[in-house]
């Protein structure tokens, strides 16, 4: 084959269509140019030499084309995506049907590529299928580079929350050393020629470095204290603080917001760097290092003492948050520093709860007084909506950290960032190296007669978009034609691209990270004479300026039991839910609102508080202080959290559906709504997140759904349904059986007490009390759940729970539960 010119373009001409063409060219620029008539005819079939399958197509290359442009686009909407989500704080991992579709189009490759290969084999060197069986060889190289990196990003969600990285084993880098010696045998036997083998050579120590270099990063993370050992070495950390009451560096009962932080000894980075050593029972941190940590109390020479020591600390930052210029002055950045910094140091000890690691400080005073008056009250005294929404974003921002760490960008970067960047900067060489290669294999070693005439055939393209403008839409749809008939170009385009794709959006993952922006600080907390320099302070600026975020946006998910019939069927929806993540399958969202976080943060503040005497109540504490004595039969402890939970959520339903025009619905009534239908969401479809037994709470929404499916039948309008149920008279025998019968009751009760005042107050009382009893039973309900943290994580490499937020805060503050449900008996208030 040999190369031409038509329309400007440059194709790859066979020896029969060689005369033709040239033919073609010099009548139709003569007519162009002297005659000054414009040509718009098709020339004869010119397909690319190198690249082209007969018109006939065969199954096995269509399916192959089909799966790599359904792979690419896929891998450059979670480039998009994930870049998109880093900027705005609120990227979460990736979704379950990502996983799997990644997963089964790698699968596929490689028998495709196998029988592809052994085709092109079987043919006589003559039929010009040589260059074709190279072009296999370099797309498998490129297939094994994406598979083992893209498996490692889109990691099972079961996997995700295992000690360490251990989900990394000795096996994967077995099968992928195999692997790769495989294709170094087919290059070693297949490819012929001085300079084509050299590349081919060349490409495949790039990958066996790539290979080698992924492997070292894995073995340092195991062994590193900021990633696998690094729990254990916290959880030694804090029982030495625990041990001497030095969780707190002193003791305020006045101190609240950033006073309590100013004293707090929580670990935010450069615990490694400590001098350790190992015990029976853990690794305990050298006196003489905790004594520089511990002397900090507050007098100049404490502080000189604390300075010394590579940790540095919550209090640090708060001191270097409110001191150094660049952040004294500016509110914004300020906050963005200590909740990032704050976030790490809370991300650390929550992670010695998913990995099951010794919680040193349940029960005592100090977590409790953290969360308390430090957590919960950043803002002061002043302003409950501003503690409220600041204490979710840190919370949002310390799971946020906990999903990250445990995907495979991340702990990877961290042991060596280096070598994380030499990693892309080989990457970028071995791409330009790939396109060297494909260029030698398609132009049968001529690369520079293909650059050559890939360059004139761009300036006849541009001289015919002058010249012949009507005609060149004509042209570049036959172009586009003759392409799309090429599976082989499609494959090696889109194989390029997807890895190139990959490999930025591993980069930048890192790069615009708040744990990159968590290191900054670090070495501008440590390093005092960098800080008197200009650089450093802009890079400081400029890693938080990057990181600019609106306030993080929870969302939560709504089930109403009256409107069962506009939801998916159950064995539906769990199919569903396995594959994607739960937001995309339809079912309705609701903001978490400034009310609803105030009225949790007061509903914790209240179990918190030593002063008020006060125990996890399940909604009995808020009937009492609110005078709504009559209803105290609805919270029986006999009765089970998710049975209660109907119950209530039918009264809540039934009270919201009245005249609208008569009773409007307030701003706390909203709130009071959106917790009410989160709760049952929670009974339907997250039944491990409360504290019954998963198949009885499974029992519970079969039995309510079945019994309403019945009871309504043919009745689809709400307010239809709503007349039925308030109509219906109930016997004492179903009022102690049936918990729709219950929810009936109930609803009629709280109509009843606004009904005797009939004023628009009246109403505003009974759902502030309904706020004020939704709060205080997620409370109750996220102290225990019945799938322990793995429910948690499960959820969170999901997409995530509000009720996981809740959990967090209760685990931090010391909260500790009986781990049996029988021995847990609701204290009356």
């Amino acid at each position: 084959p040999c190369l031409a010119s038509w329309g400007g373009a440059m194709v790859l001409l066979s020896p029969v269509s060689r005369a033709a063409g040239a033919m073609y060219n010099s009548s139709a620029r003569r007519d162009i140019i002297i005659n000054n008539v414009t040509v718009c005819a098709t020339p004869a079939a010119t397909l690319v030499a190198s690249f082209t399958v007969s018109a006939d197509m065969r199954t096995t290359e269509r399916l192959m084309v089909t799966t790599t442009v359904l792979m690419t686009l896929l891998g450059t909407a979670l480039f998009l995506l994930g870049v998109s989500g880093r900027l705005s704080g609120r990227g979460r991992g990736h979704s379950t049907a990502t996983r799997i579709f990644f997963r089964a189009s790698f699968a596929l490759f490689l028998p495709f590529m196998s029988y592809m290969f052994s085709q092109a084999k079987s043919k006589p060197p003559d039929t010009g299928n040589q260059p074709r069986a190279q072009l296999i060889l370099l797309w498998m190289i490129l297939v094994e580079l994406l598979r083992k990196k893209v498996y490692a990003m889109v990691a099972p969600a079961t996997d995700a929350f295992a000690r360490g990285v251990g989900r990394y084993s000795f096996f994967d880098a077995v099968e992928e050393a195999a692997r790769m010696a495989w294709i170094g045998y087919l290059i070693y036997t297949y490819v012929h020629g001085f300079g084509v083998k050299s590349f081919f050579i060349i490409l495949w120590i790039f990958s066996v470095v790539k290979m080698c270099k992924r492997s070292m990063c894995i073995y340092l993370a195991k062994r590193s204290f900021d990633l696998a050992k690094n729990a254990a070495l916290i959880s030694g950390y804090m029982v030495q603080l625990v041990n001497e009451h030095r969780q707190l560096l002193r003791d305020d009962e006045q101190a609240v917001g950033a006073d309590i932080m100013r004293v707090c000894n929580y670990a935010v980075m450069g615990e490694r760097r400590l001098k350790r050593e190992v015990t029976p029972h853990g690794f305990k941190i050298q006196e003489e290092e905790m004594n520089k940590i511990l002397l900090g109390d507050g007098s100049p020479n404490g502080k000189e003492e604390a300075k010394k020591s590579e940790l540095v600390r919550v209090c640090n930052i708060w001191d270097l948050a409110n001191s150094d210029p660049i952040f004294r002055y500016n509110l914004s950045r300020k906050h963005k520093l200590e909740n990032i910094c704050l976030a790490v140091a809370l991300f650390k000890l929550l992670r010695r709860k998913m990995e099951h690691f010794h919680m040193a400080e349940a029960d005592t005073r100090q977590a409790r007084d953290l969360v308390l008056r430090g957590l919960l009250a950043l803002e002061g005294h002043e302003d409950e909506v501003a503690n409220a929404e600041r204490a979710f974003e840190v919370v949002e921002l310390e799971l946020r950290f906990l999903d990250e760490y445990y995907q495979a960008i991340i702990p990877l970067a961290l042991s060596k960032p280096g070598l994380f960047i030499a990693n892309f900067i080989i990457s970028i060489v071995f791409i330009f190296l790939y396109c060297i290669t494909v260029l030698l294999v398609t132009g049968n070693g001529h690369i520079f007669k293909v650059l050559g005439s890939l360059f004139r055939g761009l300036i006849g393209l541009s001289i015919d978009m002058v010249v012949q403008y009507k005609c060149f839409v004509h042209q570049v749809n036959f172009l586009f034609g003759m392409v799309c008939s090429s599976s082989d170009l499609i494959v090696t385009f889109l194989l390029t691209l997807t890895l190139l794709a990959v490999e930025t959006y591993e980069f930048l993952q890192y790069v615009i990270s708040d744990w990159f922006i968590v290191s900054v600080m670090y070495k501008y907390a440590q390093m005092p004479m960098l800080r008197r320099q200009g650089h450093p302070g802009r890079v400081a600026k400029g890693t938080l300026w990057a990181k600019h975020r609106s306030h993080a946006v929870i969302k939560v998910y709504q089930v109403t039991m009256l409107k069962l019939h506009h939801l998916h069927p159950r064995w539906v929806w769990m199919l569903v839910s396995r594959l994607l993540k739960r937001r995309l399958v339809g079912l309705p969202d609701a903001i978490v609102t400034g009310d609803t976080k105030v009225a949790i943060v007061k509903a914790l503040k209240d179990v918190l508080t030593p002063s008020c005497g006060r125990h996890f109540s399940n909604g009995m504490a808020t009937l009492e202080r609110q005078c709504f004595l009559n209803l105290k039969w609805a919270c029986d402890p006999k009765m089970s959290t998710s049975t209660m939970i109907v119950v209530w959520h039918i009264a809540t339903a039934l009270f919201e559906t009245r005249d609208k025009q008569k009773h409007p619905l307030p701003p706390h009534g909203q709130a009071a709504l959106t917790l009410s239908r989160y709760c049952a969401y929670l009974v339907a479809y997250e039944p491990g997140l409360l504290p019954d037994d998963e198949a009885w709470t499974e029992k519970v929404y079969k039995d309510i759904k079945g019994e309403l499916n019945s009871f309504f039948q043919s009745c689809c309008n709400t307010g239809d349904r709503r007349e039925r149920l308030v109509k219906f008279d109930q016997g004492e025998e179903d009022e102690e059986k049936s918990a729709m019968v219950k929810g009936v009751k109930l609803g009629k009760q709280l109509e009843i007490t606004t009904s005797s005042g009939g004023d628009l107050l009246e109403d505003e009382r009974v759902w502030g009390m309904l706020l004020e009893f939704w709060a205080e039973l997620l409370v109750f309900v996220a102290r225990r759940p019945s799938a322990g943290p793995e429910a948690h994580a499960l959820a969170l490499s999901n997409g995530g729970e509000f009720i996981t937020h809740i959990w967090a805060m209760l685990t931090h503050a010391g909260v500790h539960v009986p781990k049996n449900h029988q021995d847990d008996q609701v204290p009356s208030c």
